[in-house]
C-alpha cells in the first residue's frame, strides 16, 4: 500500500514537472525600441502570430512581441521558442528560433502571440509567414508579403509597390498607386481606392474585386480559375479584353461592347486609353464605372 502511495506521489510530482516546464518554455516577451534607416525595410518572418503594423511620422521602431503557452494537461519535452531582433544596414530583421520537441502530450493547449510593431510610414516590409493574421496601416514603402494560412489588410497606404502571395487567405487593400502583384489560392482579393499603373493579378478558387483610376500607359491583367471578378473604373479608360470559357460578361452603361463572341469580349470606355486584359474559366465578369 505504502508503495502504491509514493509511486502515485512521484507520478503526480514529475507530471506537475512537465506541465510547468512546458508553460515556461512557451512564454516570450519582448518590448524594445530599434534605429532604422531612412527607407529602410522590416524583415519579419513567423508563424501562428496575430501581426499588427501601423506607420507613423516616427523614426524609429517600436517592437512588442507577447507569446503565452496555456496548458490543460501534461506533455513532456524540451522545446524553447524566442525571437531574434537585429539591425542590419538600416533595416530590421526579426527572425523566429525554435528548437526541441516534444515527445508526448495530453489534454489541450493554447497559444497567444501578438506582434505589435509601430515603424516609420515611408518604410518597407518584407515577410514571410504561416497561420498568420496581418493588419498592416499607413505604410507607404514597398510591400512584400508570402503568406499561407492567414488574412492580410493593407489599410491606408500609399506604397508604389505591393508584391503578395497568399495561399488559404483573403486580401484586402485600400489604397495603393503604383505596381500590385498578386497571386493567390482559395481566398479573395479585395481591392479599394486604387491609383495602380500596374495590375498583375492571378487568382484561382476566389473571388477578385478590384477598384482603380487607370493609366493611359499602365497595364492591368488578370487571370483567375474559378471566380468572379468585379473590376470598378474610378477614373480614366480604354479598352477592355475578355477572354472567357465557362463564363459571362456584364457592365454598366458607361461601356461599350466592341466585339462579342462566344470566348472572347471586348469592350469600351470613354476617358483614356489603358488597355486591360482579363482572362477568365468559370466565371464572372462585370465592369462599372464609378
Amino acid at each position: 500500500m505504502q508503495r502504491k502511495i509514493l509511486l502515485s506521489a512521484m507520478v503526480a510530482l514529475v507530471l506537475s514537472v512537465l506541465n510547468v516546464q512546458a508553460q515556461e518554455e512557451g512564454e516570450f516577451h519582448l518590448d524594445e525600441t530599434y534605429s532604422f534607416g531612412t527607407n529602410g525595410i522590416i524583415h519579419l518572418n513567423s508563424e501562428d502570430a496575430d501581426v499588427r503594423i501601423t506607420g507613423s511620422d516616427r523614426s524609429d521602431v517600436h517592437v512588442k512581441i507577447d507569446r503565452v503557452e496555456s496548458v490543460n494537461g501534461i506533455r513532456s519535452g524540451n522545446r524553447t521558442f524566442k525571437v531574434d531582433v537585429e539591425e542590419v544596414g538600416g533595416d530590421l530583421v526579426i527572425k523566429e528560433r525554435r528548437s526541441g520537441n516534444v515527445r508526448f502530450s495530453i489534454g489541450t493547449f493554447r497559444t497567444e502571440y501578438q506582434i505589435t510593431i509601430e515603424m516609420p510610414r515611408n518604410g518597407g516590409l518584407k515577410i514571410d509567414g504561416e497561420d498568420d493574421d496581418y493588419v498592416i496601416r499607413n505604410i507607404d514603402g514597398i510591400i512584400s508579403m508570402r503568406v499561407e494560412d492567414g488574412d492580410i489588410e493593407l489599410l491606408d497606404t500609399k506604397s508604389k509597390s505591393i508584391d503578395v502571395r497568399i495561399e488559404d487567405g483573403d486580401l484586402r487593400v485600400d489604397g495603393g498607386i503604383g505596381n500590385l502583384l498578386v497571386e493567390n489560392e482559395d481566398g479573395d482579393i479585395d481591392v479599394r481606392n486604387g491609383a495602380f499603373t500596374r495590375i498583375d493579378v492571378t487568382s484561382e478558387d476566389g473571388d477578385v474585386a478590384i477598384e482603380t483610376s487607370l493609366s493611359d500607359d499602365g497595364s492591368y491583367e488578370i487571370n483567375s480559375d474559378d471566380a468572379d471578378i468585379d473590376f470598378v473604373v474610378l477614373n480614366g479608360g480604354g479598352k477592355f479584353y475578355v477572354a472567357k470559357d465557362d463564363g459571362r460578361v456584364s457592365s454598366s452603361s458607361d461601356f461599350k461592347v466592341e466585339e462579342e463572341r462566344d470566348h472572347r469580349v471586348t469592350l469600351s470606355l470613354d476617358g483614356g486609353k489603358a488597355d486591360v486584359d482579363i482572362r477568365v474559366n468559370d466565371g464572372r465578369v462585370r465592369f462599372s464605372k464609378r
